[in-house]
This record gives structure tokens, sequence and C-alpha cells, in this order.
């Protein structure tokens, strides 16, 4: 059986801006209704619009050769650029008074995404990994034992991303100690 394909699946389903996503309208919703859904679309604009827009640019200019597998030369740029822009939404809706948690959120992708930028020089940590386990930390500070199930997704994409040869296990760990642990602190230190 060729593992492959599911692995692919498994890899394009939880790429940062999907995961993104339904996570900001998620929150949105538990922290302010109907309201938070409109902080929410402006958070997901601010973050995995502009970021997917800029990788329109990377791609098309010919700068990023594969935007589903960007080699880790090409990275430092992109993640340069995707922490600044996480850092200017984080400060646009703290400034413009969104909700705490959403705050939280923005924060805990800026801090993930500065740390990345300083990592992958080095180290070639798994943003899936990362994703993922920041997602799960943060649905759990939302929604308690409820968000939790979210950790589930954590061992199909270990192995997606191995079957796939993207990642070592290592760097899987990594990839996910940075994105829970960011958001952990983003968590602690606003909401």
């Amino acid at each position: 059986m060729n593992l492959a394909r599911p692995a692919e699946l498994v890899s394009a389903a939880t790429r940062l801006p999907l995961l993104a996503v339904p996570l900001f309208f998620a929150v949105g919703l538990e922290a302010a209704g109907a309201r938070g859904l409109l902080w929410a679309l402006l958070c997901v604009a601010l973050t995995s619009g502009l970021s997917l827009l800029y990788l329109v640019y990377l791609t098309r200019s010919g700068k990023v050769r594969d935007p589903r597998g960007i080699s880790r030369a090409e990275r430092v740029r992109p993640l340069r650029v995707v922490a600044g822009l996480h850092v200017a939404a984080f400060l646009a809706v703290s400034l413009t008074g969104g909700p705490a948690e959403l705050r939280a959120a923005l924060l805990s992708y800026a801090l993930a995404t500065v740390l990345f930028a300083l990592i992958t020089p080095v180290s070639n940590l798994s943003l899936h990994a990362a994703g993922v386990s920041g997602a799960a930390v943060c649905l759990t500070y939302v929604f308690g034992a409820w968000g939790s199930p979210a950790f589930l997704l954590l061992p199909p994409v270990f192995w997606a991303r191995l079957t796939l040869g993207r990642h070592t296990p290592a760097e899987l760990v990594l990839g996910t100690l940075v994105g829970g642990g960011t958001t952990w602190v983003a968590f602690q230190l606003i909401a």
C-alpha cells in the first residue's frame, strides 16, 4: 500500500493557514459571540490572508519553487515577513480593543513565527507540528476539556511528516514545543 497519498492528505489538511481560519472563528465566537466573528475575520485577513498573498507573490516571482514544500534555504526571509505580519496583526487587534482570546492567539502566532525565523537557519523544525500543537493549546485554553481532543491530531501529523521524509522526530518535537509553548506563554500573558 502506498502511504504517500494519505500522508500528503494529512499534511495538506494541517497546513497553518487552514488551521488558523477555523481556529480564529471558533475562538472569536466563543470570546465575543457574533461580534467576535468580525474580529476573527480581521485576524484571518491580516494573518492567513496576507501570508497567502505573499506566498503567491513568492511563487510567481520564482523566489519559492514549491509552495507546498519550501526548502529551509527559502524559508528564512518569508518567515521574517510573516512574523512581521503577525506582530502587526497582534498590535492592530490589541490597539483596537479586540477580545483577549484572539489577542492571545495572535501573539502566539507572532511569537512562534519569530522563533521559527530565528531557528530555521540551524534546524528544519516542523511548522505542521507547531500549528497543530499551538491550535490544541489555544482550543484547550478557550474551551477547556472540550478543546483537548485537538491534541489527537499530533500523531497523524508526526506520521505524515515522517512518512513523507520532510522531518526527523527531533524536528517534529521541536516544532511541537515551539507551537505549544508560545501559545501557552501568550495565553499566560493575555487571557
